[in-house]
């Protein structure tokens, strides 16, 4: 049976939600505080977390930063579920890597509907191939901050190469995503912008689309993004289509 591991600090919020869990066919397991959350994950791996953002003892884009920095959970689905509601929260949330953010009070279908995804998720996450697109300057917000998040947890979750190259490689995601989100802010109206990635057992292929600063790359060699695609063992700048492709081989 699945087990989904909850972390809220107000006792009968936590109950509640076990409670709409295990009408899902899931086992729920409690954790009142940051650090009882930790510990849990250190024993067991569960297939989704459900996390406050308040907790008593450390923050909840802490907890949701460490789950994903570890390769033994980063694939494991965190839905935050916050009375935060603010835009600003939704966002960082998914910029700490959560894959779902639920505001309270919240109905059963929404926590229903965030299990399905999760299970999504972990089923997506076990495919040969897995390819998607993200698109910058998404106007529903957090959407690419989500999705390159995913990205990076694939890497470090599927890649066979050491722990530390994959996060390393995570870093060039995030790097682009703040550089090219910079870009979009500085020059409104400019060409649309995305990035189509797949990954498979033979390694990871990004394709970055319509990206304005393409053109500086090449001339600012000590540039610290374009020095970091060195990690890669093909980076082509196609200045006629507008693109960068990235691939790196696992073998």
């Amino acid at each position: 049976m699945p087990t989904a591991l909850i972390v809220e600090d107000e006792p009968e919020a936590n109950k509640l939600l076990g409670m709409l869990i295990r009408l899902r066919g899931y086992n729920s397991a409690p954790a009142h505080d940051g650090r009882e959350a930790l510990a849990q994950l250190g024993r067991f791996s569960p297939d989704v977390v459900f996390l406050d953002l308040m907790l008593p003892d450390m923050s909840g884009f802490e907890v949701c930063r460490a789950v994903k920095a570890a390769r033994q959970t980063c694939l494991v689905p965190v839905v935050v579920v916050s009375a935060r509601i603010a835009a600003r929260s939704r966002v960082d949330s998914f910029r700490a890597g959560a894959d779902e953010f639920v505001a309270k009070p919240y109905t059963p279908d929404q926590i229903f509907g965030a299990l399905a995804r999760a299970r999504t998720l972990r089923s997506q996450a076990e495919q040969d191939r897995i390819a998607g697109t993200a698109r910058f300057g998404d106007p529903e917000e957090g959407s690419t901050a989500r999705d390159l998040a995913k990205l990076r947890d694939l890497v470090l979750g599927r890649s066979p190469i050491p722990e530390a190259e994959a996060v390393a490689l995570g870093e060039v995601i995030r790097d682009a995503e703040v550089g090219v989100e910079d870009w979009l802010r500085r020059n409104p109206g400019g060409p649309p912008a995305s990035l189509d990635y797949e990954l498979t057992r033979d390694g990871l292929a990004m394709t970055f689309h319509g990206l304005g600063w393409l053109d500086h790359l090449g001339r600012t060699p000590d540039d610290p993004l374009v020095a970091s695609f060195a990690r890669f063992d093909e980076a082509a700048v196609d200045r006629d289509a507008d693109r960068l492709i990235l691939v790196k081989r696992w073998a």
